[in-house]
């Protein structure tokens, strides 16, 4: 079992003020928020090489699909789309009529090269 003071409280209430804040210094983060242009983000948004390491990562996406396509060139690719592509996500389709039947009209599908041959 945990250790707990002699007088019950837990090693938790102990480091809380009165209004039920951690004190200072010992609330598991004891530093405090990072200072700004201490993170590794920053770090890299202020590194001058950057811009090659990106414009890169663009280089070798483009060669996907061509003769002399890089190895990475679909991880870079991936990267690229997850970046500039929002990700799609499910939503709800409801249709509200007072006691009527409801119809959804969906599009009618192309016919694919395909089919067409």
């Amino acid at each position: 079992m945990a250790d707990t003071p002699k007088n019950g409280a837990s090693e938790q209430v102990k480091n809380r003020t009165a209004n039920g804040k951690f004190k200072k210094g010992v609330s598991g983060n004891p530093g405090g928020r990072p200072k700004k242009g201490k993170t590794i983000v920053d770090d890299f948004r202020n590194n001058p090489k950057s811009y090659e390491v990106i414009n890169k990562i663009f280089e070798l996406a483009n060669t996907l699909g061509s003769d002399n396509q890089h190895p990475d060139a679909m991880a870079c690719t991936k990267l690229v789309v997850e970046r500039l592509v929002p990700s799609l996500k499910a939503s709800e389709l409801r249709v509200d009529v007072d006691g009527d039947k409801g119809f959804v009209f969906l599009p009618e599908p192309k016919p694919s090269d395909k089919e067409m041959n």
